[in-house]
């Protein structure tokens, strides 16, 4: 009854297995040789034997393939095989013989090939995250531009390499955005010295100071994320605070230099007899 199961295409009512002669006028329900219907012929048994010997084999599976002349026997070795030398091997074996193989021979070699064409798209966008990691105008919509290509591949043997270097470009966004607050509040600082009431000593140490911060940050990896119309601004707000601080120190120092002055002629005066004492010529000294 399940004779349809070990037919080829082509073959016609009647046909059986390649190598074995059809017996004459065998009864309904009666296997070949006498044996009652439902019994494996000898061979059948055989090369079913063969199957069960196979122990994950692969080349073994693809040669038993092509040589069984079962097709339930020819699927069930089918399953062990995946490699793509052997896949094609098999299916260009079977195309014409066994349809139900040549469909799961052809679907495992799709699957592979897109798998392939995966993993080169994988690898491109991984030389594209170390190209990106290697460049100093990093920019945020760069590495979003890169995740939305990497969210729909699918090569986890590549995902681990991957995730190490977008773990690089992350930590240089995070120094980015660092680097740039602490700019932001470096100008508003500056900004605030000119009414913060110092005197010039002390304008002139915390304008230093911030200069030299400035220059460190102009110096880090990440510099050249800086805005460079903040960079500008700094340079002229600090440019202008440094003139005028110059300014201010000079007229202290002109006042200090006054007073001591004054305090040298008082001391003087003082120890002139105050009947020398001649009132022009004081208005004039002093």
């Amino acid at each position: 009854m399940f004779e349809f199961l070990f037919k080829r295409p082509g073959d016609k009512p009647g046909d059986t297995p390649a190598g074995q002669a059809a017996e004459p006028n065998v009864p309904a329900g009666a296997a070949p040789g006498g044996q009652a219907a439902g019994h494996a012929s000898p061979a059948r048994a055989q090369q079913a034997e063969k199957v069960a010997q196979l122990n994950g084999d692969e080349r073994a599976a693809a040669d038993f393939i092509l040589q069984c002349e079962f097709s339930d026997l020819r699927l069930a070795a089918a399953g062990l095989v995946h490699s793509p030398e052997l896949l094609e091997r098999v299916h260009a074996g079977v195309r014409n013989l066994d349809r139900r193989v040549a469909k799961l021979m052809q679907g495992r070699l799709d699957a592979w090939r897109h798998h392939e064409a995966e993993i080169g798209r994988a690898r491109d966008y991984l030389a594209q995250a170390e190209a990106l990691g290697a460049d100093d105008k990093l920019t945020p919509n760069q590495v979003a531009d890169l995740d939305r290509k990497w969210a729909v591949i699918k090569a986890p043997e590549l995902a681990p390499q991957f995730a190490a270097v977008r773990h690089t470009l992350a930590q240089r966004l995070e120094a980015q955005v660092a680097l740039q607050r602490a700019m932001i509040d470096r100008l508003n600082a500056l900004r605030q010295l000119e009414h913060a009431g110092l005197a010039p000593a002390e304008l002139g140490e915390r304008l230093a100071q911030m200069q030299q911060e400035q220059e460190l940050a102009l110096g880090a990896p990440e510099h050249a994320s800086l805005p460079r119309s903040l960079t500008n601004e700094f340079s002229s707000e600090y440019a202008r605070l440094s003139a005028s601080a110059g300014e201010l120190r000079r007229v202290h120092d002109a006042a200090h230099e006054a007073i001591a002055a004054r305090e040298s002629t008082l001391a003087a005066w003082s120890e002139i007899n105050p009947p020398t004492f001649n009132t022009e010529q004081l208005k004039r000294a002093w």
